[in-house]
């Protein structure tokens, strides 16, 4: 999602033939979900009463109506059918017949709001034929209508830009123009149909009387076109754009067994292995138990032994040393007179330190040696 945002006077977007749809950054990740667990009244009001501008015709949809897009969750704010479109899609050399706007904000911060563009055209074959019929400016209590989600059947490319809120700006009052708050519009590709009669109908029953004056004003038109090195640093193509119940739950489901697999025990040559893609692990290296130290333990366990024995006897071979010559060395240096006494102390440190050496010597002698 771009944080580039087009100007009031660039607004509608008006794709310029000079973009291709895929030079536009593709984005995995950037899909909506709408979920709409209730349908609404599909009543037709007129934007016209007190300081409306007619700026097409409110739908009156249900509260339930949400969306999930990029870690957040949105709330319904209000539906407007217009015709004709405001956009120029991709490939499109004039306006649609007609464009639903679905408007949504978050609820908890950032604060953010986001506009659904749906195009609409009598001239295609496709979903929300059902959805557009159910419209009437005195819907039937009784009668059973179309959820919003019925819109959105497959899972079509969505192109998103970040731009000012358009409602209140008409052809003829295109000002004032709101640039606060983060709004993305996110332009559906997949167009929806709508029958010929319903497309002339929806406007005519949204306004307050027959007077020609009171049906929707002309939408507004951008005042000047996007060039072509802003608009790919400014859009976003998401595909998929539009995500399903049905996929999320395949998706969740087959990630959730993977990760409960539990792979079979067996045993391989008397070590407990696992069969992990087509190669045996050892069960205590795949726990961290480094598995592979196990058939070398009783040797380690020798080794040891046999380094304890070999110190002991080299610090008894010391002491006896460290005996032999003391007896030898001592009356050498000092002669049989009352001062020996003073210096008999030091046979003892001499003892230990011939020991002490002997000792140290061995376990050079096995560390050298790598035992």
């Amino acid at each position: 999602m771009s944080d580039i945002s087009l100007t009031c006077d660039e607004t509608p977007l008006a794709w310029p033939a000079s973009v291709d749809i895929n030079d536009l950054k593709t984005c995995k990740t950037c899909g909506i979900h709408v979920y709409a667990p209730q349908p609404g009244t599909l009543q037709i009001l007129t934007r016209r009463q007190g300081s409306g501008v007619g700026d097409g015709v409110n739908i009156e949809e249900s509260i339930s109506v949400g969306a999930d897009y990029r870690g957040q969750r949105y709330s319904f704010e209000e539906a407007i059918f217009h015709t004709p479109g405001l956009h120029r899609f991709p490939g499109q050399s004039d306006l649609y017949p007609a464009e639903y706007h679905i408007h949504m904000r978050t609820m908890a911060a950032p604060i953010r709001y986001i506009t659904i563009v749906v195009p609409v055209s009598h001239m295609v074959q496709g979903v929300g034929s059902d959805y557009f019929a159910a419209m009437a400016a005195q819907p039937d209590p009784a009668a059973t209508r179309p959820t919003l989600d019925t819109l959105f059947s497959g899972s079509s490319k969505v192109i998103q830009y970040q731009g000012p809120d358009i409602r209140g700006r008409t052809g003829d009052v295109p000002s004032p123009c709101s640039t606060t708050g983060e709004r993305q519009f996110l332009l559906v590709l997949d167009v929806a149909q709508i029958r010929a009669t319903d497309l002339e109908r929806i406007p005519r029953e949204g306004s307050l009387s027959t007077d020609p004056r009171n049906l929707p004003a002309p939408g507004v038109v951008p005042a000047i076109a996007v060039l072509r090195d802003r608009l790919l640093r400014t859009a976003v193509l998401a595909d998929p754009g539009i995500l399903h119940d049905k996929q999320t739950t395949t998706e969740s489901a087959a990630q959730a067994i993977t990760e409960l697999e539990c792979k079979p025990v067996k045993v391989v040559n008397g070590r407990d292995v696992v069969d992990i893609s087509g190669k045996t692990v050892d069960i205590l290296k795949l726990l961290g138990l480094s598995g592979e130290e196990k058939p070398q333990s009783v040797s380690a366990s020798l080794l040891s032994y046999t380094e304890h024995i070999i110190l002991f006897i080299g610090t008894f071979l010391g002491l006896l040393l460290a005996d032999y010559f003391i007896g030898k060395l001592w009356p050498v240096f000092f002669a049989a007179s009352d001062r020996l006494s003073t210096w008999e102390p030091l046979k003892i440190w001499i003892f230990l330190s011939i020991s002490l050496g002997a000792a140290g010597f061995t376990g050079g002698i096995l560390g050298l040696f790598g035992l």
